[in-house]
């Protein structure tokens, strides 16, 4: 693969993927395909490492049950032979209080044979949960990470 190939390749997932086009998503993707986004199962349990293109329709499924609209914007894109890197800013709107959820994406991507093989996310999960929550969690964090490096 390109340059070309493999950028064109990670944009088409994407569009697909937040347009919530499953079929074209698993397209893009190799029928082994490894997924692992690096946040916290026990806060996020869909997350973590996922094996096989089955994972990429439950993301979106499950993301369509807690958001009512998710678009992205993509802030970088680089690629390099079989090798693709990004960055995306997506916007959520959380169902059950429309509450809207911004999330800086770092993502990368190998692929094989004009198809995604392996698939690395990460965000910051802790400024996640405090928009999911709608309040600052920073402070009270603070002082409990203070107090256990004093022990």
């Amino acid at each position: 693969m390109n340059n070309t190939q493999s950028e064109q390749c990670v944009r088409t997932f994407l569009d697909a993927f937040y347009a919530g086009d499953t079929a074209r998503a698993q397209e893009c993707c190799d029928d082994e395909i490894s997924s692992l986004t690096y946040a916290p199962v026990e806060v996020f349990p869909h997350l973590g490492l996922k094996q096989g293109k089955a994972w990429v329709a439950d993301a979106i499924r499950i993301q369509q049950e807690y958001y009512s609209s998710r678009r992205y914007t993509l802030e970088f894109i680089a690629a390099k032979d079989t090798r693709a890197a990004t960055l995306v800013q997506a916007t959520l709107i959380k169902r059950n209080d429309q509450r809207v959820v911004l999330l800086n994406i770092g993502e990368f991507f190998t692929l094989r044979a004009g198809r995604i093989v392996e698939h690395r996310a990460l965000f910051d999960s802790f400024d996640l949960v405090q928009q999911l929550l709608g309040r600052d969690l920073a402070d009270e964090f603070a002082i409990s990470v203070r107090s256990a490096m004093r022990h």
